[in-house]
């Protein structure tokens, strides 16, 4: 079985304001099967990961759908994401936010896919910063 991925950082509200619409056209060109997106602005008035994946047939799940509170500033530069073409189950939602860095909004964000043969998909932030990066999540120490 060949699988279709795409990951990619969409920065948020930044940059030309049909930005996501030409994202969700580029999507619905490539017809991935697992997306992780990075940078993604899920707010009560706004949820991007809707309108990048719309009409794609993908299944998404954002970080805010997870966690308990919302992290400092996700309001402002977005949070992590995944989309897949099959139905699929959170495994882990890691925040990782570090001491020296607690205004970094991002997590890692495991899933578990149903596809013929079961798969493990994880999407996390790039570092920016020292720091935030040496937590692992537990599902990926798992998998290997």
């Amino acid at each position: 079985m060949r699988l279709r991925v795409v990951t990619f950082n969409v920065w948020n509200r930044q940059g030309d304001p049909k930005r996501t619409g030409l994202i969700n056209r580029e999507l619905r060109k490539l017809a991935p099967d697992l997306v992780s997106f990075q940078e993604v602005v899920q707010s009560p008035e706004r949820s991007q990961l809707d309108e990048l994946i719309h009409d794609t047939g993908l299944h998404g799940t954002h970080q805010a759908d997870i966690l308990r509170s919302a992290p400092p500033h996700a309001d402002r530069f977005g949070g992590n994401a995944v989309a897949t073409r099959w139905p699929h189950r959170v495994e882990e939602v890691l925040d990782l936010r570090m001491s020296d860095a607690s205004d970094i909004p991002w997590c890692s964000l495991a899933v578990t896919v149903s596809l013929p043969a079961q798969a493990s998909f994880c999407s996390s932030p790039q570092q920016r910063r020292g720091g935030y990066r040496r937590k692992r999540p537990e599902s990926v120490r798992r998998w290997r």
